[in-house]
């Protein structure tokens, strides 16, 4: 869409003659992935590599503002009528036209199960910006490691994908934790990439084929010379957690973890009442988050991850007295966006929803 179509549509003019619908609304009725403000994108394929996973390519609408290497999103889908949205992680190089992300399987997770059972060519999805500091540079150092486990393969793509189109894996180790081949998602990519480049070392554990678990002699054995490496890791929290209490005793070079698990909350206890100055609503705020809260009142806020990491839920407090359940800290708040999710009412609350 032209910048000045954009912004003509985008008027508040425009916006009064289409209410008490969107703008959206009325372009949705030509083509659904149009929009003024939001990125949504359609995915153009569907690969299951495999049978807990598939990996979707995504053409985004030029409302899409591009990610760097290691980034992740909020990918959002209407299902019955509801918009339930999750985090992925941007598996593709920046710059790339396309966006692609792989998502497996989660228990019994709505968009994810969803995503891999049902995903196809012509799926309309709805996308945040990017966001997430996994990669801050653009190129590697001299020496680095990638380590992941599981999913947490994802993010290392993209940063393996971007190093390598810039000419940049002169020396870099890529260890990599899977249950079997089988479940290991990326495999023959990233034995291409190693054949490919001479800089580029590939170890590979599967745990269920006799893979010997990360500790001590297995990290010493696949990275003998780690005191020199940078590393970037990501995988299951407890992975992570015990990965990087092994690595900190080794080497002094900065670790960058991508973390797609909560830090520990305290219990979602509040006090006082909590005001919705849009809806006219009001309610208690002793159980719960500020986000349980409000639909248990019966408004319906964006939310994402509800676990702090994607900021979808984030809204305007006006006034009042606020608890983050990350660390339990107690605060003042005015004219200030937070995250529905990780608060609780300490005291009076007034939220602008």
């Amino acid at each position: 869409m032209k910048p000045v179509i954009k912004k003509m549509l985008g008027s508040s003019f425009i916006g009064a003659l289409a209410s008490p619908l969107s703008v959206d609304d009325y372009l949705g009725l030509i083509d659904r992935r149009l929009s003024v403000r939001e990125p949504r994108g359609r995915v153009v394929s569907a690969v299951r590599q495999t049978a807990d996973s598939v990996t979707l390519k995504i053409e985004p609408n030029d409302n899409w503002q591009g990610h760097h290497a290691g980034q992740h999103l909020l990918l959002g889908v209407d299902l019955a009528g509801v918009r339930h949205s999750r985090c992925y992680s941007v598996a593709s190089a920046a710059n790339e036209p396309l966006i692609e992300i792989t998502v497996k399987r989660n228990g019994n997770g709505r968009v994810s199960n969803f995503l891999v059972d049902q995903a196809a060519r012509g799926q309309l999805v709805y996308l945040s910006h990017a966001e997430g500091d996994f990669c801050p540079d653009t190129r590697p150092p001299a020496k680095a490691l990638l380590l992941s486990a599981g999913s947490g393969i994802t993010p290392v793509m993209g940063v393996l994908r971007h190093w390598a189109a810039g000419g940049d894996l002169t020396d870099v180790v890529f260890v990599h934790y899977a249950r079997s081949r089988a479940d290991m998602i990326y495999a023959q990519e990233i034995e291409d990439l190693a054949a490919r480049h001479e800089g580029l070392r590939i170890v590979c554990v599967f745990t269920a084929e006799g893979g010997a678990r990360i500790d001590d002699a297995t990290l010493d054995a696949n990275v003998p010379d780690l005191a020199e490496r940078e590393v970037w890791l990501c995988g299951p929290s407890g992975f992570m957690d015990a990965a990087e209490s092994l690595i900190a005793a080794r080497t002094r070079e900065p670790i960058h973890r991508e973390q797609f698990a909560a830090s520990r909350r305290e219990a979602a206890h509040g006090e006082g009442a909590v005001q919705f100055l849009k809806s006219g609503l009001a309610a208690s705020g002793d159980d719960g988050s500020l986000l349980e809260i409000a639909e248990n009142a019966g408004l319906k806020p964006a939310y994402g991850c509800r676990m702090g990491i994607c900021h979808a839920c984030k809204c305007r407090v006006a006034e009042g007295t606020v608890r983050d359940l990350r660390n339990n800290r107690v605060r003042e708040v005015r004219d200030t966006d937070i995250q529905l999710c990780i608060h609780a009412a300490a005291g009076d609350v007034a939220i602008e929803l």
